[in-house]
């Protein structure tokens, strides 16, 4: 599944500084030799990445993704914050529809999986380079499953007007009381509000609220 996502003057060029960030230390050899075709200036753990990457001023970054471990998603947002420009791909163990919408927040350009072949991933290099989305086969097809029609249906239906004026809010990142100032309500109504859409939505946390109602289109 691809798409535009960026720089249309780059097609067909080579990145000409790549940087490989993980905490596995043979994960990252393994990247290194799969693209020993590339610039590669940097082959860095996660911690520290966002100081780091400063020094190496890459136009490619190459991410792994844990899943006992998401904090690669806050290390590249804090990055992309400062070089938006940067071209991030992102390779995981495995994925979740809540997952790929945090790696697009996070200004993640494409998502790919452990199981990638070295053509594949030098392929995803130079398309994301050039302004694609990259996304393996088996995401979309995850994406495509998704929730069932009904549950769905049954979400969207039990959501409240009120309930989603705060989740709209939530989504831009206000916390319970900038919402309730900006709504001219209580905190606690708020609070109640965030609860009631935990539930109906069966998430643990305001975050996955967010991503599910952006799947389901409660909000835009």
């Amino acid at each position: 599944m691809t798409g535009s996502a960026g720089d249309t003057e780059r097609t067909g060029a080579p990145p000409t500084s790549v940087v490989i960030a993980d905490d596995r230390p043979v994960f990252r050899a393994g990247l290194e030799v799969m693209l020993a075709q590339f610039p590669i200036t940097a082959a860095l753990p996660l911690e520290g990445l966002t100081d780091n990457i400063v020094d190496h001023h890459p136009d490619l970054l190459l991410v792994g993704v844990r899943d006992d471990d998401p904090s690669a998603f806050a290390a590249v947002a804090a990055i992309t914050a400062r070089q938006p420009d940067l071209a991030v791909i992102a390779v995981a163990d495995s994925a979740t529809v809540i997952e790929l919408r945090e790696a697009v927040i996070a200004g993640i350009g494409s998502f790919l999986l452990t199981t990638t072949t070295a053509e594949e991933l030098r392929d995803a290099v130079m398309r994301t380079f050039a302004g694609e989305r990259v996304v393996s086969p088996s995401i979309a097809m995850q994406l495509a499953g998704g929730w069932k029609p009904s549950e769905a249906t049954a979400a969207a239906s039990s959501v409240t007007q009120q309930e989603l004026q705060v989740l709209r809010l939530a989504a831009d990142g206000l916390t319970n009381d900038a919402i309730a100032a900006e709504l001219g309500i209580g905190a606690r109504t708020v609070k109640t509000r965030v609860q009631n859409l935990l539930t109906k939505l069966d998430v643990p946390d305001r975050t996955a609220a967010v991503a599910r109602a952006l799947r389901l289109g409660l909000i835009s």
